[in-house]
């Protein structure tokens, strides 16, 4: 009984050092980064005149007014609107 507790404690070490693993301090500077990223882009697109929108086709930030819509000038997928 004792061996078999042991290796059940064992066993939840590993899987609680598994899921810490996407909680690191590694992937929370990634997570930081990332969102620097998509706002330093979103910055340079609102001062090129576009909407600062990213777009869901192609994720670039090249989204301009297309009436009351947006479109995307670099693969021309709209918002949503015909």
């Amino acid at each position: 009984r004792a061996r078999e507790l042991a290796e059940d404690i064992v066993e939840e070490e590993a899987e609680v050092s598994s899921t810490e693993a996407l909680f690191t301090d590694a992937a929370a500077q990634e997570a930081a980064d990332a969102k620097k990223l998509a706002a330093t882009r979103r910055q340079q697109s609102l001062l090129q005149g576009y909407t600062g929108n990213e777009c869901p086709e192609c994720h670039n930030f090249t989204m301009v007014r297309n009436g009351t819509c947006e479109k995307c000038d670099t693969c021309g997928s709209t918002s949503g609107c015909s």
